[in-house]
């Protein structure tokens, strides 16, 4: 027996709406963090998909972080990096997060990406403090970071 066409626009109806309700939850504002952090801002990055949230303190130019990305298979990384002389992946200084196989937690890594032939794991060229990462419910990962930025990348290059 064919289902009603009532049955059928029902159906279609309760899809669109599970889809649309679940998309619209995971914006920023949908976004929680275990240890309460809050942003002053956040960004939804909807073409990777992916949410950034930062904060920069002026006074003592501190950028903190968080970036919220599920990997793109099981058992994959995630990565945010910021370049602060080009808009290259040379120069990048990356955080990248991911599941250790052996211990099943999320750990991160910071790569100083100074060339496209050997990317090994490295220091950054300025200050990073509470690195953490988290495997999140929704099988995203979090990274979390706290960046002093140079005074002079700060101004805007200018020095002052």
């Amino acid at each position: 027996m064919a289902p009603s066409a009532a049955a059928t626009a029902f159906l279609y109806f309760t899809f669109w709406t599970l889809l649309i309700s679940s998309a619209v939850s995971l914006t920023c504002s949908g976004q929680k963090f275990t240890k309460n952090q809050v942003f002053s801002t956040c960004l939804d990055l909807p073409s990777l998909p992916s949410y950034l949230h930062f904060s920069y303190d002026s006074s003592n130019t501190t950028l903190s972080v968080a970036f919220i990305a599920s990997p793109s298979k099981p058992g994959g990384w995630v990565a945010w990096a910021i370049n602060p002389k080009a808009t290259s992946m040379v120069g990048s200084q990356a955080l990248v997060a991911y599941k250790n196989s052996t211990t099943g937690l999320a750990v991160v890594r910071t790569f100083d990406v100074s060339s496209y032939s050997s990317i090994v794991p490295n220091n950054l060229s300025f200050e990073v403090w509470d690195r953490t990462a988290e495997s999140r419910s929704d099988g995203s990962l979090a990274i979390f970071a706290k960046f002093k930025i140079p005074a002079d990348l700060a101004s805007g290059g200018e020095k002052k």
